[in-house]
């Protein structure tokens, strides 16, 4: 197929139309827009000089279609077979048929005269074997005197979206699961966008900023959401992605309203913490133990020379954030919790932007991966998803001259530990 071949949309419904017309062939109408050379069938004749208008949905009308109606037809299996040629030959680039020749094996095609011809042949008989070798039901050709060529027709599917992967992925028990995103800043943003993508059904969002110029470089979002609030702005950006789930925006900070995140949590399967700083971590980490929830922790540090991902499970064999922290303060690790402290976002002086946005992309999938994983491990039993450890250092520009365990020299590099045990005195784990 030329790369200057015009391309064919059929929607859901066209496709409708045309499989259930009692008659052997009919014409079509095509809108085009001449900067994509795309044709999208318009009308349809389902039965003799009646031609019925094909639903388009508004989700597919942001290429700027024509006025002008292009003419073409469809035919029902013209000829047995054709489909599979279509099929051989498009697998041939520039091949193509002399009209005559074509015109001959499908009896009634039209004569595009100077013009341009879009012929669309339809065959409801096909083998299961014939599909599976990537055989269409809906072929397109290209119709013109100097020859005819296969061209590709995008029919649009029963199913689309996240059940297009039932079999393959489970959406169904994910559908089913509620997290709570703390903190929607570059890595909350990106965690809560993969979240949606793995088919969890409730992705609830805290923050209580604004988005600002200066969050662009690195954020989910973009120009058009600056002065929203990043929950609100969020939200409407994830609705409009992922229309079959639901988001929730809260307008709360982990701290000064722990009271109202208290009464979150409960409600949820996993919180996920995305905030910079000690406070909101440690809130969370407490909060959710107290609560019985899993919790999952995510940042960079070291000016954004690593990443870091904690898994904090409430059970008797794991620690808190406290726990691990005091367990690697005795190590002689790096005091994490200080360098979270660290103002990396705003481009100021003394600590100007130094972790880029697919790094931080990087952090929050991972994140939103180690989620998901402790969900279908935890709740559904699906060994697949085990991790290797509890607490993930990863590689971004690692300098490797930090001490155990942040000390990673590669880039890419995940280094995966567990989480130790909880202190005896710790005031979240002796209490929950």
């Amino acid at each position: 197929m030329y790369r200057s071949d015009p391309f064919v949309i059929l929607t859901h419904d066209g496709a409708a139309k045309i499989a259930n017309s009692e008659m052997r062939g009919g014409r079509v109408a095509m809108r085009h827009t001449p900067s994509e050379d795309a044709y999208i069938v318009d009308v349809v004749e389902t039965a003799k000089d009646v031609r019925v208008q094909v639903a388009i949905p508004p989700e597919y009308t942001a290429l700027k279609w024509g006025d002008a109606l292009h003419a073409a037809q469809w035919m029902r299996q013209p000829v047995e077979g054709l489909n599979l040629h279509h099929l051989a030959m498009i697998r041939r680039p520039g091949i193509s048929l002399a009209f005559h020749d074509f015109r001959s094996l499908v009896a009634g095609v039209n004569d595009p005269g100077n013009q341009l011809g879009l012929l669309i042949t339809y065959d409801p008989d096909l083998s299961q074997e014939a599909i599976e070798v990537g055989v269409s039901t809906f072929a397109g050709w290209l119709v013109q005197r100097s020859g005819v060529r296969p061209i590709h027709i995008e029919v649009e599917p029963e199913t689309v979206g996240l059940a297009q992967l039932t079999g393959a992925w489970p959406i169904e028990q994910l559908a089913r699961h509620a997290v709570l995103v703390v903190g929607c800043g570059s890595i909350g943003g990106v965690a809560a966008e993969a979240l949606a993508g793995y088919g969890v059904g409730t992705v609830e969002l805290v923050d209580p900023d604004r988005f600002l110029w200066h969050n662009i470089i690195r954020h989910t979002l973009g120009p058009e959401s600056v002065g929203r609030y990043k929950v609100d702005a969020l939200k409407t950006h994830l609705d409009k992605r992922w229309p079959d789930q639901d988001f929730v925006a809260h307008r709360l900070d982990a701290v000064s309203d722990a009271h109202f995140l208290r009464s979150l949590i409960p409600k949820v399967d996993l919180v996920l913490c995305a905030a910079d700083g000690i406070a909101p971590r440690r809130v969370v980490s407490h909060l959710s133990r107290r609560a019985g929830k899993p919790a999952v922790l995510a940042c960079v540090l070291d000016h954004g020379s690593v990443g870091e991902i904690i898994r904090l499970r409430p059970t008797p064999r794991f620690g808190c954030l406290l726990c691990l922290r005091e367990n690697l303060q005795d190590e002689g690790a790096m005091d994490a919790e200080a360098d979270q402290e660290l103002d990396y976002g705003i481009g100021r002086v003394h600590q100007p932007m130094t972790a880029v946005s697919p790094d931080l992309q990087y952090v929050g999938t991972l994140a939103a991966k180690t989620a998901v994983a402790t969900l279908l491990e935890s709740l559904h039993g699906d060994h697949t998803q085990r991790l290797p450890g509890e607490h993930a250092i990863l590689g971004l520009r690692p300098t490797g001259d930090l001490a155990s365990p942040f000390d990673v020299r590669e880039a890419g590099d995940i280094r995966w530990r567990t989480v130790p045990s909880p202190r005896p005195d710790c005031p979240t784990c002796s209490a929950a």
